[in-house]
């Protein structure tokens, strides 16, 4: 459950659609899962789930700069210094920190002009909870997008509302459905699996996807900035 909740969050805060489907994700600490990892994996919708041990492999470090120590040093100075400091990589600034020969705008750095702070890659978005006598896990999710994922997740947008017109429609569960969906051509692309996706799980035959203008008043909904619509009959 806390992992669930904790990939809910991650999604939140990176902005990644709760139905877009993550190409990978990653267990870091705490007790073996691999018994339950396809439960989990479909919980948290990822397509592949597995443990990993090193959390540094998902992150990088940014240094930041101790004003209050840089400005006592360099005073006049310092807007030089903070300004050679941001256009610097800083896994090499904090080599040659380490190595004792780093300067900026002709000032000596050490480790006290400095603060070190790790963040997740480009591409990864994560987050560590703590369990009692288990100490901390972290749950890292791969967040980049590709148009399969996109297309995976409008398929499941799509077979979430049919499924809720299905039951506001009274249907008994092994009856087929006629369907007829539309997409804008602006649309993201639906892959034909996609698509058989939502036939079969919404047991819809005949069935028939339209890349163009429809009628309207039909059904419809919104992904983003687009407007999917349909009919059931």
């Amino acid at each position: 459950r806390m992992l669930a909740e904790t990939g809910r969050k991650i999604r939140v805060d990176a902005k990644h659609r709760q139905r877009l489907p993550c190409k990978e994700g990653w267990i870091v600490g705490g007790p073996n899962l691999e018994a339950f990892h396809s439960i989990i994996a479909e919980e948290l919708n990822v397509e592949i789930l597995t443990t990993e041990s090193n959390l540094d492999r998902f992150q990088k470090i940014e240094i930041l700069p101790n004003h209050k120590v840089l400005g006592a040093k360099c005073r006049a100075d310092l807007p030089k210094v903070l300004a050679e400091l941001s256009n610097v990589k800083s896994e090499v600034l904090l080599s040659e920190i380490e190595a004792g020969n780093a300067k900026l705008a002709g000032f000596e750095i050490t480790m006290n002009d400095i603060n070190i702070k790790r963040v997740e890659k480009e591409g990864y978005a994560a987050s560590t909870f703590e369990v009692e006598d288990l100490g901390d896990i972290s749950l890292v999710l791969d967040i980049e997008i590709t148009e399969d994922l996109i297309s995976k997740g409008l398929a499941r947008e799509i077979t979430r509302r049919i499924q809720s017109k299905r039951k506001e429609l009274d249907l008994e569960l092994e009856a087929t459905i006629s369907l007829k969906v539309w997409l804008e051509p602006e649309s993201p692309k639906l892959n034909s699996e996609d698509w058989g996706y939502i036939v079969s799980e919404t047991r819809s035959k005949p069935a028939e996807l339209i890349i163009g203008a429809c009628d309207t008043n039909l059904d419809n909904f919104q992904v983003e900035e687009n407007k999917i619509y349909f009919k059931v009959n």
